[in-house]
């Protein structure tokens, strides 16, 4: 075979393989492939007294849908959302519980779930957002969020509490009535929280908005969107 003819064959057969990789590259740009590698998909916002937890910003939930998912099954497979035996009512968000008197509202682009809303599908692009309200639902909520931390040795002990704010609301009756905390006799240190009692080697540390607080802190006065932490330390 002439070498200019040899050359025409080679260059024909690179073009095609060529052509051939650009094809399967392209190829799984589409959107049903997004859909399928979890590429694209909804997104979820918690937001407590209008302002977005930062634990919880902009959770994508594009691993989790698949095509024709309704709202429960989304968030049930997400495992973000833990639901009451029932499947009818919210328990807790990332974490975050409520106050017997608050309940979860979930709006899905704009528009408040109820009833057999649970049971609409969801587009990739939906944006879900859940918000804590009263369940009087007589005024908006104001609150102060308890935080548990139990660190990376007591990590099951972690989670938050979501507790509505009330005029002269103290760091102290904050524990005294959230039901999990066990003061000492004078109320002035934490024996135990969710019947945690720390090794010797271990304390409850106190914070208010990061800030560790001092023995009289017990006494300090909070306001609207406080957040009140309980870290197991080392001492």
């Amino acid at each position: 075979m002439p070498t200019k003819l040899l050359w025409r064959v080679l260059l024909g057969l690179i073009i095609i393989m060529t052509a051939g990789g650009c094809s399967s590259i392209f190829g799984a740009d589409n959107g049903e492939d997004h859909e399928a590698s979890g590429l694209n998909g909804p997104v979820l916002s918690l937001l407590v007294d209008g302002s977005e937890r930062t634990d919880s910003r902009d959770k994508q939930l594009s691993g989790t849908y698949r095509k024709g998912m309704t709202v429960k099954e989304l968030l049930k497979a997400s495992g973000v959302v833990v639901f009451a035996e029932d499947g009818k009512s919210i328990l807790s968000v990332s974490d975050v519980s409520l106050d017997p008197g608050i309940d979860w509202e979930l709006r899905v682009n704009g528009k408040t779930i109820t009833g057999t809303d649970w049971d609409n599908s969801l587009d990739k692009d939906s944006h879900l957002v859940i918000t804590p309200k009263l369940r009087s639902g007589e005024a908006s909520l104001q609150s102060v969020i308890l935080v548990v931390n139990g660190g990376s040795e007591r990590a099951e002990l972690s989670h938050s509490y979501i507790i509505p704010f009330a005029e002269d609301l103290t760091v102290r009756s904050v524990l005294k009535s959230c039901g999990m905390v066990r003061l000492s006799e004078d109320n002035k240190a934490v024996l135990s929280v969710k019947d945690y009692i720390p090794l010797t080697s271990e304390l409850w540390m106190l914070k208010v908005n990061e800030k560790q607080l001092l023995d009289s802190g017990m006494d300090m006065k909070l306001r609207p969107q406080d957040e009140v932490e309980l870290s197991l330390v080392l001492r």
